[in-house]
């Protein structure tokens, strides 16, 4: 009789049904990890994609324009006098001036007959420390490409400033 007991105690503990469909009361963080990490690499990747043209100081004014960017070409020059179609370097403004500035004109003329969506507009970006001097030269040679305007580039003034 004890076996039997001892048999039917087994059964009753068996015969209870485990629920599967219970609401579980923590988080599982893996998921969660997982797009993190993916939207963090995404990130990483296209940021340095959005700026256009070459990083360099811009001077700050009041009368700050906030027109969204066209698509024009952008020309800076960096403390140094190096002057930069896009990113990509053409030459220094010494340099420049011996050829009349033809490889820059000749990158700017490329992309306005490339694509007529392209506005005849010049965004030119220059070191504010730079010597009036340096700047005078590469701006005088966007114009006689008959732009329809240089855009200076400039970064706003805040009020605390």
């Amino acid at each position: 009789m004890a076996s039997a007991g001892n048999k039917r105690g087994r059964l009753r503990h068996h015969n209870k049904k485990a629920k599967l469909d219970e609401v579980r009361n923590e988080i599982n963080v893996t998921p969660l990890v997982d797009v993190c990490l993916v939207l963090l690499i995404i990130f990483m990747v296209v940021t340095p994609m959005l700026a256009r043209g070459k990083e360099v100081p811009l001077p700050k004014t009041l009368n700050h324009a906030s027109d969204p960017d066209k698509a024009q070409p952008i020309v800076a020059v960096d403390k140094d006098g190096k002057v930069y179609y896009d990113k990509d370097p053409v030459g220094t403004v010494d340099d420049l001036k011996q050829t009349d500035f033809q490889p820059l004109k000749e990158r700017i003329e490329a992309v306005w007959r490339s694509d007529d969506s392209v506005p005849q507009r010049v965004l030119f970006k220059a070191d504010k420390g730079l010597p009036f001097k340096d700047v005078y030269p590469v701006i005088i040679a966007i114009h006689d490409l008959d732009v329809g305007s240089i855009d200076l580039g400039s970064n706003e003034l805040k009020n605390d400033e």
